[in-house]
């Protein structure tokens, strides 16, 4: 939809432009408008209504020796509170700086400490919690001098910040926990309807290419009935990773062997025609989300090798000690020189699998430069 001030008011424009802009950008806003409130509130205090005189007149108004030590806490913020709101901004930049400071812990302390590092990133996440705290609370005093801490007022927005910063990264990460939940069950779903859409029925697929490998194997074509073999076995494997959510490393590097194979059987041995393929596997008992990097190694086999044109492809797939390092690149080839014609669904899907199965433990990078395309994963296993 294109920009006019008439289509500002429209309801159309806020639904299609508006709403999804601030959904995406709702902390950079929530930190401008917060920016602007927090300027505020300073200038209120600092040049309008001097902060130090402020207290002055909240001790004076007690009209008892000594201030205010003989009066509850909830007294002295009752009479905090009500100067501190007569500037108009102070409860905006109060929720404002909560929410960001909430943001942040869950953003960068919660889930790469708390959530992602065991026991030790628990530890270590309430120790630099520990620090963050007593950093508030010295900035907090710098700000409103010596003078305020009768009244509590450090301590207070302290603990407000600390205390709502912690339980909204436990509700963000239940939240986000469910919803990933839900997402899998979805993707699953589809997965399994998509297998039966395209299966007419695995059972008589794995008998007529169990015939033919024996057929091949009287008239004495070992080659072909390696190759049937191995399209069995690949069949067999597409149709068990669509009932599982992991499956052991063993039968995916197995997959991964007989899927390149065949691929390799297709493609004529030419000069020009380059591939390298290293698998490495420490043995150790490991399960993996299935047919994980299988759209990739499809997109070089697609694009990447040409007929006629200089073409290779390098990939290195290993794992050791429950970690994934996966490395493919492969030329890229103009259309109308390639021998197969596919659409990025399949990277794209992968990569939504990545963010269901391993969040926040997983690295991905894809580049396209020189001609060159180029995918690099590292997946933490365990």
């Amino acid at each position: 939809m294109e920009f006019s001030f008439g289509n500002i008011f429209t309801k159309t424009y806020w639904k299609e432009i508006i709403i999804p802009f601030a959904k995406k950008h709702w902390v950079l806003i929530l930190a401008v408008l917060t920016a602007i409130s927090v300027a505020h509130t300073i200038w209120y205090f600092s040049v309008s209504h001097p902060f130090s005189t402020v207290i002055d007149n909240i001790m004076k108004a007690t009209k008892v020796k000594g201030g205010l030590r003989n009066y509850s806490r909830w007294y002295k913020l009752g009479y905090l509170a009500a100067t501190l709101l007569g500037s108009k901004s102070f409860i905006f930049s109060l929720v404002g700086t909560t929410i960001l400071i909430a943001e942040f812990n869950f953003q960068f302390l919660f889930k790469n400490l708390f959530v992602d590092e065991g026991r030790k990133g628990k530890f270590f996440y309430f120790i630099v919690l520990l620090f963050f705290y007593l950093f508030i609370l010295i900035i907090l005093l710098s700000i409103f001098g010596i003078k305020a801490e009768p009244l509590g007022l450090h301590t207070f927005i302290t603990n407000i910040w600390i205390g709502y910063s912690v339980i909204y990264s436990v509700i963000q990460y239940v939240s986000e926990s469910h919803k990933r939940l839900r997402e899998l069950a979805i993707q699953k779903t589809k997965v399994e309807l998509s297998a039966l859409k395209a299966q007419i029925n695995p059972h008589f697929l794995f008998n007529v290419l169990n015939n033919l490998y024996g057929t091949a194997i009287v008239e004495e074509s070992p080659k072909t009935a390696e190759g049937i073999q191995q399209l069995s076995s690949i069949m067999r494997h597409v149709v068990e990773g669509t009932k599982n959510e992991r499956i052991s490393v063993e039968k995916e590097v197995q997959f991964l062997h007989d899927f390149m194979e065949l691929n390799k059987m297709r493609i004529p041995k030419r000069n020009n025609i380059r591939i390298n393929i290293n698998i490495d596997w420490d043995e150790q008992p490991t399960q993996i989300a299935p047919l994980l990097v299988i759209p990739y190694i499809e997109n070089a086999f697609k694009y990447g090798i040409s007929i006629t044109q200089e073409s290779f492809i390098d990939l290195n797939f290993k794992i050791h000690d429950q970690q994934l390092n996966f490395l493919c690149r492969n030329s890229i080839i103009k259309q109308f020189d390639k021998l197969e014609v596919g659409t990025s669904t399949g990277i794209e899907n992968t990569q939504r699998r990545l963010a269901l199965n391993y969040p926040h433990k997983h690295s991905l990078r894809i580049s396209n430069e020189n001609n060159i395309f180029e995918v690099s994963l590292e997946v933490n296993l365990k």
